[in-house]
């Protein structure tokens, strides 16, 4: 059942930057976010050491939900439960609130101990590099071998930051850049510290209607382009129909077929444009209260990050990409906060590692793919946040 966070102790902090920096910079586990088109930064931290796992969405407590890429990863999947939990409106002070079980003394002890920020990272770790054009040409002779149909083959470029990067200015300036996406920073003991300004929903449940999306191709938008203007490929639109049928097929594994299709339409992510459909579901006419955890079960990891069909691209992804993804194109995102749910798919993402970031995307691999095409998508994707932090 979706739970109102039931917080007192209401109390205002004048600088929400410095309140956010010192508690990134605890030992507990911290994620803070802003939604799609709203001006309101939400933040939610976890007192207590252990973080937990294997928390079933319906009956899971308000908090933040992670999941990485693998869904038999070793740290899959995780909540952040919310003993503080924070509000805040620009022009205003951040209300925080904090969970009533909290004693005043815990919570006056947390505050000396975290209100002053020391900038601490992770420490780097290192995976081998690989060629990402020899991939896509081994990926495109497979399809055509019939392998499989689709396969979404991804990398990173780790770059040392700059020596004034600040992870919350960082922040707050993709918020003004991304209006439309759901930005994010989080940082646990297992996954370390992540920064992203996602555009694609993997679920969203508002009470009783449920809905998800299939988004893919690429392409980037020249200035004052309308979105009416943008001509699609035979390959993207190939791709995002792709996406569409693994969603449907998905429904049709639960006998589901009271949904509504929207799209496909031409949306805007930055200065990148994407072809998206999105699909709702009424709940209440489905009697399927637990649709959420059945299409997470169903849906992840996604056509749109993954390939098709599922096994065959999974098997080609971990012999051949060479990395682990971590939270790449996992999901995360706030639920059960007042029986409101969003999970985003994790994308135009970075892992802040020593002193550099490591900055990941991917391209969706099909018949007609071109290797050096393919490359430079990723590149744009990278864009995303690299134009946020590398000004």
């Amino acid at each position: 059942m979706n739970q109102v966070i039931p917080y007192s102790k209401k109390r205002t902090f004048e600088n929400p930057s410095d309140l956010w920096k010192g508690y990134m910079n605890s030992a507990y586990s911290v994620a803070i976010w802003r939604y799609p088109n709203s001006e309101t930064v939400y933040g939610i931290l976890d007192l207590r050491p252990d973080i937990e796992k294997n928390a079933d969405l319906e009956k899971a407590g308000a908090g933040f939900y992670i999941n990485p890429f693998l869904n038999h990863h070793p740290s899959n999947p995780q909540l952040i439960k919310g003993d503080l939990f924070i509000k805040w409106r620009p022009g205003k002070s951040p209300e925080t609130y904090y969970n009533p079980v909290l004693s005043d003394q815990e919570i006056i002890d947390f505050h000396e101990a975290y209100q002053v920020y020391k900038e601490i990272r992770p420490k780097e770790s290192q995976h081998p590099q690989w060629n990402y054009l020899t991939k896509v040409a081994l990926a495109v002779e497979n399809i055509k071998q019939g392998t499989f149909d689709k396969v979404v083959l991804s990398r990173f470029d780790e770059q040392t930051l700059p020596d004034d990067f600040d992870l919350m200015t960082s922040f707050e300036n993709a918020c003004i850049a991304y209006p439309n996406a759901f930005v994010y920073v989080l940082s646990t003991d297992k996954h370390g510290c992540w920064f992203g300004a996602t555009p694609e929903t993997l679920l969203e449940i508002d009470r009783h209607l449920f809905k998800t999306v299939s988004l893919a191709g690429t392409q980037k938008l020249a200035q004052n382009m309308r979105l009416d203007d943008v001509a699609w490929t035979e390959k993207d639109i190939e791709e995002q129909a792709m996406v569409s049928r693994y969603i449907i097929d998905c429904f049709k594994k639960i006998r589901l077929r009271e949904f509504v299709e929207i799209g496909p339409k031409t949306i805007k992510a930055g200065n990148l444009a994407h072809l998206k459909t999105e699909y709702n579901v009424d709940m209440s006419t489905v009697n399927l209260a637990e649709l959420g955890s059945i299409m997470i079960d169903l849906l992840h990891p996604t056509s749109a990050v993954c390939g098709m069909p599922l096994p065959s691209a999974l098997e080609f992804i971990k012999f051949n990409e060479n990395y682990d993804r971590e939270l790449y194109a996992g999901f995360l995102g706030p639920i059960n906060i007042d029986q409101y749910t969003h999970l985003f798919v994790n994308l135009r993402c970075m892992k802040l590692t020593g002193n550099s970031g490591r900055f990941y995307a991917g391209a969706g691999i099909t018949r007609n793919s071109n290797p050096q095409k393919e490359f430079e998508e990723t590149q744009l994707k990278m864009e995303t946040l690299k134009s946020i932090i590398f000004k």
